[in-house]
């Protein structure tokens, strides 16, 4: 099968995580795979963890304004149709994927050709405001579109619109064996939380800092410190909320985190975002390196269920009291270690979103 998956670029972040980790996993599964960028970025940031056997091809040589970024793409279409007609299936990701997956679904039905098929991904769900819109908006335009977890508003929407192309497959990753082992529990003190997330709006990133706060209240000895990855333009406005919540002594900004594994070496608990039961892909990443995860919860009307295997809450004061009262009970923190990495193995594998997305892509 010829697959070809469609992102704006491979910077680093979920969504283009999950693009490499499925471009590789089919390449290896006998699928001839091409990724299509809309720019190229940092080689060293996400594309050098793609197989060599996995052609990348760009729409354009740098990362032009987004009006003129969409503009040319009905253009570069029409000029690249026989190209993208070799293809059984496209596969689109991310807000640039939707549009040219749109795009190119009109083409397709205004010269009554019946390939390739088209997926999208969103790999958004719980966003709320333009980003659900957009992505609400563009999926009829697919023969598949495919949400990373399932929410409230998402299944309301299903229903009252009785849309039939909608699928759900949960993210899934490449355990790397070599972190399993990373991470023991330290004794002693300070202890540090972190966590990973791109610093933009729609990601909800000052509710870490309100954990971070929460914990920093409760922590009469001072025995806490807090990192916070990743970058974003989020970032002045974060660093200016620190200091009105005092964390400036004990909160450092990482910035953009090129290596995870030495990320996840300096922390002792990791915070992560869940949409109901789902978590990240960082937050999975976390899990097989070693590290006990809690999650924000990023809705409001989510009650946890037994079958939850990352303890999450909406309010960030009972995320701190869950991670102090890991903190200081060293064998339930273990046993909480090794029951996520072994659910994480059984769920969250590579090889079972793989599968998942297989029938989509065959049926």
């Amino acid at each position: 099968m010829r697959i070809l998956h469609v992102v704006p670029s491979l910077s680093k972040g979920g969504a283009e995580r999950i693009v490499v980790e499925l471009a590789n996993a089919s390449n290896i599964s006998g699928d001839e795979i091409t990724v299509l960028l809309a720019y190229p970025v940092d080689y060293s940031l996400n594309q050098q963890l793609l197989d060599r056997e996995v052609k990348v091809f760009f729409i354009a040589s740098n990362n032009l304004l987004p009006q003129l970024k969409y503009i040319r793409l009905p253009f570069w279409i029409s000029k690249n149709h026989k190209f993208l007609q070799s293809f059984d299936v496209i596969h689109c990701h991310l807000t640039f994927g939707l549009v040219f997956g749109s795009m190119l679904s009109i083409w397709r039905k205004s010269h009554g050709a019946k390939k390739p098929k088209l997926i999208a991904t969103c790999h958004m769900v719980g966003a709320r405001g333009k980003i659900e819109w957009i992505n609400r908006a563009f999926s009829h335009f697919f023969d598949s579109f495919v949400l990373m977890a399932l929410d409230s508003r998402w299944r309301e929407f299903i229903t009252s619109c009785k849309r039939t192309n909608i699928d759900v497959v949960a993210n899934g990753i490449l355990a790397n064996k070599s972190a399993s082992s990373l991470k023991r529990q330290r004794v002693g003190s300070p202890k540090v939380i972190g966590t990973i997330s791109r610093l933009e709006a729609e990601r909800r990133p000052w509710q870490f800092l309100e954990v971070f706060s929460e914990i920093s209240k409760l922590d009469s000895k001072g025995e806490y410190r807090f990192i916070i990855g990743g970058d974003g333009t989020e970032r002045k406005k974060l660093e200016h909320l620190a200091k009105e919540l005092n964390l400036n002594d004990t909160l450092t900004f990482a910035g953009l985190i090129e290596n995870s594994d030495n990320f996840f070496s300096q922390i002792d608990f990791y915070v992560s975002m869940n949409v109901e039961g789902i978590t990240g892909i960082a937050g999975l990443e976390a899990v097989f390196a070693g590290l006990p995860v809690v999650a924000l919860q990023l809705l409001p009307e989510y009650s946890m269920g037994e079958s939850d295997w990352i303890w999450s809450s909406i309010e960030p004061r009972h995320v701190a009291e869950k991670i102090l009262e890991l903190s200081k009970d060293i064998v339930k923190t273990q046993d909480l270690i090794l029951y996520q990495s072994y659910y994480a193995a059984r769920n969250y594998s590579i090889q079972r979103m793989l599968s998942e997305y297989k029938i989509i892509y065959e049926s």
